[in-house]
């Protein structure tokens, strides 16, 4: 029974504060089921390519990376680490050229 202790141990603010995290837990918890659930549905989803006399329907996603482009979302991961190694390799440059370059930049 240490974790009955641990919550005789607890003040009560610190008992509040971990109630109100298990509360937020539980929520995410509840938000990934519902995205699952909705991930599903869409992943389900058909269209209709027959006639009216003739009706035939077919997957909207016809392969898995139409659903979920992996290595695309991979890339956006790896894009902020690129952007860093091509500032290491222009710290080689003057400050003028530099600026140059920061000016270049689009946003």
């Amino acid at each position: 029974m240490e974790r009955l202790r641990d919550v005789e141990m607890m003040t009560l603010s610190e008992f509040h504060y971990k109630y109100y995290a298990q509360e937020y837990k539980e929520i995410d918890n509840e938000y990934e089921l519902h995205k699952m659930a909705f991930l599903i549905r869409n992943a389900k989803a058909t269209k209709n390519v027959g006639t009216e006399k003739s009706p035939k329907e077919e997957y909207v996603f016809k392969e898995f990376k139409d659903f979920f482009d992996y290595e695309n979302a991979l890339k956006l991961i790896d894009e902020p680490f690129e952007e860093k190694k091509e500032e290491v390799a222009t710290s080689k440059l003057s400050p003028a050229q530099l600026a140059v370059q920061h000016n270049s930049r689009k946003g």
